[in-house]
């Protein structure tokens, strides 16, 4: 049996905190010209180690990030307005329409989403907003490209379904039928990594480090799959598509 994913990330926290890049600035660019109410309270669900975090404190006076591995919490360099608290998003409790924006990052499609919508409309205050949004299956350029994908198939049997069933984020949003209105989000990014950071990004995948652990041990796997990369240049570009989407109460 497959260890569930979603309890896991903090098995490779390190790994996860080095390798995972914060997010495109673009994501918040969206956030901000979708908000109409306060500033003052944002919630993060599933905060991991706070690629997203460092940027909704850009923008609130106050954050606070929830995520239920205190592994990944402790590897998290966050600004002096975060507050983290450990655990897991559906057991948490604020009050009503006492939050500007709930944000989740990565992390909404391992959570129990219609509950987690309706938590979400309740909390919110008026003019404020819940947006999770995600990273997909990222892309290399080139031939390296060709091998991720050979590599994807030896991957698949280990994906969870989740990453499959729960991440059309605005057709969820939709169906809980709690929000009056819903902004899709879908738009791509490029960085470019070396070898050794692709290797390691490709370490983060849940069903590739899932893999890993069945044939040779993930530090030699990942050792093997770096060592390939690097004979497709020194630098790799990245793209990864974004999906999200803004949901409204009023």
């Amino acid at each position: 049996m497959h260890k569930d994913p979603s309890t896991s990330f903090g098995e490779k926290a390190v790994c996860y905190t080095r390798f995972r890049p914060d997010y495109a600035e673009a994501i918040f660019d969206f956030l901000d010209v979708n908000m109409s109410g306060g500033r003052k309270l944002a919630v993060e669900l599933g905060a991991g180690s706070g690629q997203a975090t460092r940027s909704i404190a850009r923008m609130f006076e106050r954050v606070i990030a929830i995520e239920p591995d205190q592994r990944l919490i402790e590897q998290a360099k966050l600004p002096n307005n975060v507050e983290t608290r450990v655990g897991a998003a559906e057991e948490v409790e604020f009050g009503p329409q006492s939050v500007d924006a709930i944000i989740s990052a990565t992390a909404f499609h391992w959570m129990d989403q219609p509950a987690i919508c309706k938590k979400a409309a309740h909390w919110l205050a008026p003019g404020g907003v819940f947006f999770p949004f995600a990273y997909n299956v990222f892309k290399f350029e080139g031939r390296a490209q060709d091998y991720f994908e050979r590599e994807f198939e030896k991957w698949r049997p280990y994906r969870d379904a989740r990453l499959d069933n729960n991440y059309d984020y605005p057709a969820i949003l939709d169906r809980s039928g709690v929000f009056l209105s819903i902004a899709p989000l879908r738009t791509e990014t490029s960085i470019e990594l070396s070898a050794h950071a692709a290797a390691g990004l490709i370490c983060t995948a849940s069903y590739a480090a899932a893999y890993a652990h069945t044939v040779s041990g993930a530090d030699i796997y990942f050792n093997e799959v770096r060592n390939t990369l690097s004979a497709f240049g020194e630098r790799i570009k990245v793209t990864f598509p974004i999906i999200g989407a803004i949901g409204r109460v009023c």
